[in-house]
């Protein structure tokens, strides 16, 4: 268990490389001087305590001169550099699954406390990143990177003119390069906003991606859920949730099945989701609700078959839950797209 956040050490290869690349610069003394391993870099899933990440950061921004040196190093983000979350990006049905995932599974890439959220005016999704009250802040130009990343990857899935229709970023302090922020993004950009975000197009979003892969997608997603654990062993949410994309289709997704699964009394798991805010049946729900909008997203199962595969006895219980869940049908969910 880690006891400070923590970041994938793959997140210092994507910079000591570009650094070294880009730049002509040899990272190794600045791992010397920080006490990390580079061995790590190239062990998938390790982790750099975030605080000698953000050290990292401010030295590599002194040792370029380059206040944009974020964007340059986002903007070289490899499909391996963030674990399964990357491959479960890749494999996702939407570009709106995408932000999703990345929304629920950014621990995976730094456990540093943020909040991210998703905001849908009707015509815009809005990823948002907000530093909760009294938490420490990371340097700016980790955000830059962020969100060059999330673009890379989004025009990996969908195509190199995928754009988003503004980014906001709360640092001012490179009014001068404005230009480059948006030549890199191919979007309006603006400096000293109260908040960091970036907005999509929420129909670009929508529309069905043609490599996706549900399949795939869950497999890297129990991946994930394992690897929240191990950074958490206590957390007993990850584990129920885990558990039940696997029982599922079984139709045993009972708490008590559950609990047995994973060898506690029902009032001892009670118990330890209470003590983290949850209850059973809201997971149940979630769970079911993420998986339910997916297949029917992906087109590629009939409603009853969808009914099954989320442990349904029959198909007119799903419809009323999916009801309650989102206010409409599964028949009325199911967007007609254009596959892109």
């Amino acid at each position: 268990m880690f006891l400070e956040p923590t970041s994938l050490s793959a997140n210092a290869l994507l910079m000591t490389e570009t650094v070294e690349r880009h730049y002509g610069i040899d990272p190794k003394p600045l791992l010397d001087k920080l006490d990390m391993d580079p061995a790590l870099m190239y062990k998938p899933g390790a982790r750099y305590p975030t605080l000698k990440m953000i050290a990292l950061w401010k030295m590599i921004v002194e040792e370029t001169g380059d206040p944009c040196v974020g964007l340059v190093i986002g903007s070289n983000v490899k499909t391996t550099t963030f674990h399964a979350l990357s491959f479960a990006w890749l494999a996702s049905s939407s570009i709106t699954e995408e932000l999703k995932r990345l929304q629920r599974y950014f621990k995976v890439i730094c456990s540093m406390p943020l909040d991210l959220d998703i905001v849908d005016d009707g015509t815009h999704y809005r990823f948002e990143v907000h530093y909760p009250e009294g938490s420490p802040m990371g340097p700016p130009e980790s955000i830059d990177a962020f969100f060059m990343a999330m673009l890379r990857l989004c025009r990996l899935t969908r195509d190199d003119d995928f754009c988003p229709t503004k980014v906001c970023f709360t640092a001012d302090h490179n009014r001068a390069s404005i230009s480059r922020y948006t030549d890199a993004f191919s979007a309006p950009v603006e400096l000293g906003t109260p908040f960091n975000y970036i907005e999509f197009d929420k129909a670009e979003c929508d529309a069905m991606l043609s490599g996706r892969n549900i399949e795939l997608a869950m497999a890297n997603e129990r991946i994930l859920d394992s690897y929240v654990q191990a950074l958490d062993p206590d957390k007993v949410t990850s584990q129920v949730r885990g558990l039940l994309i696997s029982l599922m289709p079984s139709g045993h997704v009972g708490q008590e099945e559950v609990a047995r699964k994973m060898n506690r009394s029902l009032s001892t798991l009670q118990r330890q989701l209470s003590s983290e805010g949850k209850n059973f049946k809201d997971i149940r729900d979630e769970t079911r609700r993420l998986m339910a909008e997916e297949y029917i997203r992906e087109g590629d199962y009939s409603l009853s078959q969808i009914a099954f595969l989320l442990g349904f006895s029959d198909q007119s219980n799903f419809s009323r839950a999916f009801k309650r869940w989102t206010g409409s049908t599964p028949g009325d969910y199911r967007p007609v797209q254009i596959e892109i």
